[in-house]
């Protein structure tokens, strides 16, 4: 399991920051930034500079590849290609796994294996084909140095306050998971091929690219099921019900405001279980950041069709990418493959 520069809930804080900070910056300069959870993100590897170069380095290669040759052979848009972004940069990221594998010094960056890190390079390849590259990139760069700026003040300040203590990991139970927790690179690439075939037979969204194979991770453990789903619909319901009765939101900036909003009640909400439990229940216990996006990208697709389709079309991903991974363990098991420590991801 790969550590990080900063303690956890620093981490958190990193990412929600990054969110106020990307909307800000749309709102004043009508710039993006890939996402609004890349600069949070970025910017908590800035001690790690590896990271962000294969993180654009991957991200512009998918924009070329995807808008310069692809697009010449197939016809791509809205959301077909998008996917396909997606798909382009998990292959690259890929690459950079296998290469980071086999030059063996490599440290994990160059492999993207932290948490959602595989979804980054999609989806600022995605912004590049509006604004073109340039503007993405200094969008990104500066909003990820404005947030690293406050996390390194935040951060130090913080180490010299006599009551400091780095918060932990919580306890990581991979008995409980859904498959190996190794086999999250190919989980997320069956996320977005399953993702793809239920919305285009069944006709519903999957509550974001990726998060099928964090739904199939915790499929065997009903309680953090039911944490996600619960704060899933009151962050659809504060947004829809309270906030766009009162607010123009529409596109990214619903998106936004959904991830802030669900981030805000998925964190309230663990911190409250916690104390109420004396620590015997950690809502999505070895996981960090992505117990607060989970809830939130359910509740965005929830706007578009409803809460109860976008939970049965997670559901149906998580259940494909669960029987495809504990499959492929078999197979492994058959064959006498052993465990890829180094691909064990840091769950952020």
């Amino acid at each position: 399991m790969h550590e990080y520069v900063f303690d956890l809930e620093t981490v958190r804080l990193a990412v929600v920051l990054g969110v106020i900070v990307s909307m800000l910056f749309y709102e004043r300069l009508h710039l993006t930034t890939g996402g609004a959870i890349v600069p949070g993100y970025l910017a908590v590897f800035l001690p790690r500079p590896l990271f962000i170069a294969v993180a654009l380095g991957v991200a512009y290669a998918t924009f070329y590849f995807v808008n310069h040759v692809l697009t010449r052979r197939v016809i791509l848009y809205g959301r077909r290609k998008f996917e396909v972004e997606i798909l382009t940069s998990l292959v690259l990221v890929a690459a950079c796994t296998l290469a980071a594998g086999v030059l063996g010094g490599v440290r994990p960056e160059m492999a993207a294996l932290y948490g959602i890190g595989f979804i980054i390079p999609g989806i600022i390849a995605h912004d590049m084909k509006r604004q073109g590259p340039a503007k993405t990139f200094a969008a990104v760069l500066l909003n990820t140095a404005i947030v690293g700026l406050v996390i390194f003040i935040y951060h130090s300040l913080l180490h010299i306050a006599p009551w400091y203590r780095r918060a932990e990991a919580p306890p990581f139970d991979e008995a409980s998971l859904g498959y190996p927790p190794d086999l999250l690179f190919p989980a997320v690439f069956a996320s977005v091929g399953v993702g793809m075939m239920v919305f285009r037979h069944v006709g519903v969204r999957t509550g974001g690219f990726i998060m099928g194979a964090y739904w199939a991770l915790v499929l065997l453990r009903p309680l953090d099921l039911a944490f996600a789903l619960a704060v899933g619909a009151v962050t659809y319901l504060f947004v829809t019900r309270v906030l766009m009765r009162h607010m123009l939101l529409f596109g990214r900036r619903k998106l936004s405001m959904m991830v802030l909003a669900g981030a805000v009640f998925a964190w309230g909400a663990e911190l409250l279980i916690v104390a109420g439990t004396d620590g015997r229940w950690v809502p999505w216990s070895g996981f960090h950041v992505i117990t607060l996006f989970v809830p939130a990208l359910l509740a965005n697709d929830a706007q578009r069709q409803g809460f109860f389709r976008s939970a049965w079309g997670a559901g149906l991903t998580a259940v494909g990418v669960f029987g495809l991974m504990n499959l492929l363990q078999a197979a492994r098991l058959a064959l006498g493959v052993g465990r890829a420590e180094w691909l064990v991801p840091g769950f952020l």
